[in-house]
């Protein structure tokens, strides 16, 4: 996280605050840059089910397996995982969110080229602990949109967020993506657990966001860009607008600005990220 600085915010047209964040990637730093691959890649598998599936295919080479198997070759795809990687681990490690879909949502693709569907971050933050609810608990949806060429906008993308965040609603009876995503997510750590007895919180915890008529919470929907911090542009993204965004109360806007942000993604899906596996 030492990568991430936060530059304050700055008003649009509407006089609403949209944050920016600047990710300055240490690459003289390799030791730096080598964790944060590994880091990265157990988002979409974990040594022991990368090493036994080189195993079942008779491959020799972890890197060559996670291009052929695991990771998206089509940069869209590949752009898009990492801004929301980005994004959540932003919210996980500097504002305490409990991120449930970093450690489901990559590594349970049925099909790699492709970007996973329902809500791109589902974060929970517990006001006390999950013990004693409050009204002051927050459920966090992301929308994120990332463009990593030298057409893409940040108020393009962030405008993008923004409207696409409409569909991220907790609004059950209507089966809104926001709430149907929350189910799956619960149903899919329910099914983990007692394999793995993994993470901070059960299942249960995220049970209790499913009834906010009776168990009131707080709701927060965020709309971030990702881009190249070239792209920061503060007289265009002022442009953007939340007129049409369904979430305009509970709306929160973040501009993400990445130096040599291809370079980035590049290092973080090579080789990098399984160097020493054997070892680890």
């Amino acid at each position: 996280m030492s990568s991430y600085a936060h530059f304050g915010s700055i008003q649009n047209i509407e006089e609403k605050n949209i944050e920016v964040i600047a990710v300055q990637a240490q690459f003289d730093n390799i030791e730096l840059i080598t964790d944060w691959a590994k880091s990265f890649r157990h988002k979409y598998i974990s040594d022991e089910d990368l090493l036994e599936g080189m195993e079942d295919i008779g491959e020799n080479e972890p890197i060559d397996f996670l291009k052929e198997m695991i990771y998206p070759e089509n940069k869209k795809f590949k752009s898009g995982d990492f801004g929301e990687i980005l994004v959540a681990e932003y919210l996980m490690y500097t504002e305490n969110f409990w991120v449930p879909t970093l450690s489901l949502r990559y590594s349970e693709k049925s099909n790699k080229e492709e970007s996973t569907k329902g809500s791109d971050i589902i974060a929970i933050r517990f006001d006390q602990d999950p013990a004693h609810e409050s009204v002051y608990d927050l459920l966090c949806i992301g929308e994120v949109k990332t463009g990593s060429t030298s057409t893409s906008t940040i108020r393009g993308r962030l405008q993008d967020a923004i409207n696409g965040s409409n569909k991220d609603s907790i609004q059950l009876l209507n089966a809104k993506r926001g709430s149907v995503g929350l189910n799956a997510v619960k149903l899919k750590i329910k099914h983990r657990e007692p394999k793995e007895n993994q993470g901070e919180y059960s299942y249960r915890e995220i049970a209790r966001f499913e009834n906010p008529i009776e168990r009131p919470y707080q709701t927060q929907y965020v709309a971030a860009a990702v881009v190249d911090q070239k792209h920061i542009n503060q007289n265009t993204v002022k442009k953007v607008v939340t007129k049409e965004s369904q979430h305009v109360d509970s709306l929160r806007m973040i501009a993400v600005g990445v130096s040599d942000i291809q370079k980035l993604i590049d290092a973080l899906y090579s080789e990098l990220g399984v160097s020493n596996l054997d070892n680890e």
